[in-house]
């Protein structure tokens, strides 16, 4: 079995005194340069970033409400979410809300072409 090598982040980079996170993410310069990423509302970028953490660098992930309820209210969410959907980046895979249990979303190249 290979060992990861944990490469901790700058102090300046983290709040952990030793800078290893469990979490974090890596977005390609010209996604973040994208004009249809600078299109995004705050919100809607700020709710993007905290999916792609939660996702764990997976496609697809669940991202139930005890985890955005603490970023934003729900009302945001929901119009975040769906600038989101418009916009190309995610799609939902699964919705649950009938059934009381977290959507499932997956990350989307749409925004490539929209």
């Amino acid at each position: 079995m290979a060992k990861h090598k944990i490469t901790p982040f700058e102090q300046w980079e983290s709040t952990n005194a030793n800078g290893v996170e469990k979490r974090y993410f890596r977005m390609g310069a010209t996604l973040m340069a994208s004009e249809q990423m600078r299109s995004l509302s705050p919100s809607a970028f700020k709710i993007y970033c905290y999916m792609r953490i939660e996702s764990a660098g997976n496609r697809s992930f669940k991202f139930p409400y005890a985890k955005y309820r603490s970023y934003m209210s729900k009302p945001t969410f929901q119009k975040a979410k769906q600038e989101l959907i418009d916009k190309g980046f995610i799609d939902v895979v699964q919705n649950n809300k009938n059934l009381r249990r977290a959507n499932i979303y997956a990350f989307s190249d749409r925004w490539k072409t929209l």
